[in-house]
């Protein structure tokens, strides 16, 4: 009995996630009068096609969809960039590389993590504003490249199950840290970076607070972003087409996820149980 409930549980646990996907899908190849029937029509007949012709042919605020997705896709480029330098010198550093103060300094760089976004948020738009990065993507990328709290303990964890030995050998034969952070430890923890890239795309690419506090210029929009300016738009809504949009944005982070999940399973066990 106990093992049927718990399996009953993880099914509408499941179903509960997928009813929402499956209705955007659904959603975006119906008609605009189709949209709200019920009971709800999971396939379309006909099938309708408009809602991606207008979210492919359309523009917001004169901007095209393409733009916001290639304004998505530049600034997660360079955000993984950042991310993926800044961290994985930050971990080695922290995990091999012997210093004074080092758990010190590493306990306060991960109690960072606990403070929220919103605490930081307005000294951060100050600062910004100062430098004259306001309405530029420079805001959004410039903080990967300081090294994320999460990242470096996520490759630090990883790195510590590096033995020693490995690296003072190398150290013995004469190569220096660079050169064994470039030729030893980044193969080595492949999982673990593939893992951090992941991640790091998605919660860009997704990423709605941030854009909308520094961005003003439509032609500088994120997918999130433009999305919301379909949404506002009550005087022209566009079901399908919004769903088109939602589903088109989801495309790249489903490939990325399927290309990546044998070294994304790996990297997130590895880490965990590691250290």
């Amino acid at each position: 009995m106990g093992t049927l409930l718990k399996y009953a549980f993880r099914y509408a646990l499941a179903a509960s996630m997928l009813i929402p996907f499956l209705w955007m899908v659904s959603t975006s190849f119906k008609t605009a009068q189709n949209v709200f029937e019920f009971p709800i029509r999971w396939i379309p007949d006909p099938i309708n096609l408009d809602g991606y012709r207008y979210i492919w042919s359309g523009s917001s605020l004169g901007v095209k969809f393409v733009v916001f997705y290639f304004n998505s896709f530049k600034v997660a480029l360079i955000v993984i960039a950042g991310t993926y330098f800044s961290c994985s010198l930050a971990a080695y550093a922290y995990s091999k590389i012997a210093f004074k103060g080092r758990e010190l300094f590493f306990l306060i760089k991960i109690s960072t993590m606990m403070v929220p976004f919103q605490v930081t948020m307005i000294p951060t738009f100050i600062l910004y504003r100062n430098f004259g990065l306001l309405d530029t993507h420079a805001a959004l990328w410039l903080p990967s490249f300081l090294g994320s709290s999460f990242g470096v303990f996520l490759l630090r964890q990883f790195y510590r199950g590096i033995p020693d030995d490995l690296t003072e050998s190398a150290r013995i034969d004469g190569a220096g840290h660079l050169r064994i952070y470039w030729s030893m430890i980044l193969p080595l923890t492949k999982p673990a970076m593939v893992s951090l890239i992941v991640l790091t795309y998605i919660a860009t690419w997704n990423n709605y607070e941030t854009p909308l506090l520094y961005l003003r210029s439509p032609e500088l929009y994120t997918i999130p972003l433009g999305l919301k300016v379909m949404v506002d738009d009550i005087y022209n809504v566009n079901y399908p087409g919004i769903m088109a949009g939602v589903v088109c944005s989801l495309i790249p982070i489903l490939v990325l996820f399927a290309a990546a999940q044998k070294y994304f399973v790996q990297g997130i066990a590895f880490s965990g149980t590691k250290g």
